[in-house]
């Protein structure tokens, strides 16, 4: 051994067991929910010496992110042993199964979770919908101090299927996502009441009326809403939020164009700041747009506001377009200062109208975001060198403009750069 490898062996010997534990702990923190963690330090460092064996097991805390793939026969072992080493501390576990596992592993998993339900922080379950079941022992239970609950069901085509979880009480859930079937509510008073973070991913036939009025009277702290529902109009209710800040939204693919408008109307929500529709046609965002006021609705503080077309339309072969926006939406949205259009119909005409030549002033829009679809592109591009050109020799000032030619995903807008980006 050289001299070097013996003054790292020493080094690495001779570090306090606080320093030791805080570096298990680091390598924690860059771990994910899913996959799970391919990279767990508490264990892999718990294995080095038997030093180290010993400060590592002797610390309760870092044996509370449980994270298993059900496709390991030893899944059950595993997360009996983190139960165990995790002493009194709460606890975060992630499962996940899927279609080609066994159901075996994950009813295991879930009979050990059970004893422990009172020490819950997370829970975060993604499994095929044929092991639905398997959640039953959590149905009457209480969770005093679960604060995230994520169920994910894949390849699930039972529309009655509903979910009933915790129903003897959660008191400190902030946060829920059910993803692929459907949420059955509990009586009030609930565990609804103390929501901040909703997600409810249904994609299929559901009661939206009783789901919305069931959250305008039962979670009166919710900020962030996401809804991928199936919507029905008959004797649609209109759904006062006063807390919500964030709404996110997946409407069907028609092209009736005062469809948006009535989604939109359905929604009270005065402190909302970002609003994101999936589904739109580029004629509705123009019929919205020309409006000066909604029925039922108004959006004082909205700062963004986010088309995004889930799929390519035929709209501009189609349909015959004169709709014309004669000003900037600032009576329906006077705070809005950044607008995203992704795959939009009509993106072109919409850019025209809003930036060209004729466009009266926007003067809080502060950024543009457009990724349109591939056989308008070239005319997209076109409208905005004539709006930039435009504005250039009136010495008006341009938002700036974040310009996408592709996307990897529809959700890439949000985090990618873009490949140009344009500030005057």
């Amino acid at each position: 051994m050289t001299n070097q490898d013996q003054i790292s062996t020493r080094t690495i010997s001779s570090l306090p067991n606080e320093l030791l534990v805080a570096i298990v702990a680091a390598g924690q923190d860059c771990g994910t929910d899913f996959p799970p963690r391919a990279f767990k330090s508490e264990w892999i460092l718990s294995q080095v010496s038997q030093r180290f064996r010993d400060v590592i097991l002797g610390a309760p805390a870092l044996w509370t992110l449980i994270q298993t793939d059900l496709y390991d026969l030893r899944a059950v072992e595993t997360l009996m042993l983190y139960l165990e080493r995790s002493a009194a501390h709460k606890i975060s576990i992630t499962l996940r199964s899927g279609s080609q596992y066994p159901e075996g592993p994950l009813r295991g998993c879930l009979t050990q979770i059970l004893p422990h339900v009172e020490r819950l922080w997370t829970l975060a379950i993604t499994m095929s919908g044929r092991a639905i079941d398997a959640l039953a022992p959590f149905r009457d239970v209480q969770a005093p101090h679960l604060q995230h609950l994520k169920v994910v069901i894949t390849n699930y085509r039972n529309n009655n299927e509903s979910i009933e979880i915790f129903s003897a009480g959660a008191p400190t859930l902030s946060s829920l996502r059910i993803d692929g079937l459907k949420l059955q509510l509990p009586p009030p008073p609930s565990w609804m009441a103390s929501l901040t973070h909703l997600e409810v991913l249904e994609r299929r036939a559901l009661d939206y009326n009783n789901l919305l009025a069931a959250m305008t009277v039962q979670c009166p702290l919710l900020v962030h809403l996401h809804l991928d529902i199936l919507w029905e109009f008959e004797e649609a209710s209109h759904f006062h939020i006063p807390s919500l800040k964030f709404l996110q939204i997946s409407v069907p693919d028609t092209e009736d164009e005062f469809f948006l408008e009535a989604i939109v109307d359905l929604f009270d929500t005065p402190a909302l700041e970002e609003f994101i529709i999936y589904g739109t046609h580029g004629d509705q965002i123009f019929t919205l747009f020309n409006l000066t006021s909604l029925p039922h609705s108004s959006f004082p503080a909205l700062t963004s506001f986010s088309f995004i077309s889930k799929t390519s339309c035929s709209c501009e072969k189609d349909i015959p377009f004169s709709n014309s926006i004669s000003a900037p939406p600032l009576a329906l949205f006077p705070a809005l200062s950044s607008l995203t259009l992704v795959n939009q119909c009509f993106t072109h005409n919409l850019v025209k109208d809003l930036f060209g030549p004729s466009s009266q002033p926007w003067p809080r829009l502060e950024t543009v975001t457009l990724c349109p679809k591939k056989d308008i592109f070239d005319a997209v591009w076109d409208a905005v060198k004539d709006a930039v050109h435009s504005k250039s020799q009136r010495r008006e000032p341009f938002p700036r403009l974040r310009f996408f030619r592709t996307l990897a995903s529809l959700e890439a807008w949000q985090g990618n750069e873009p490949d140009v980006e344009m500030f005057l």
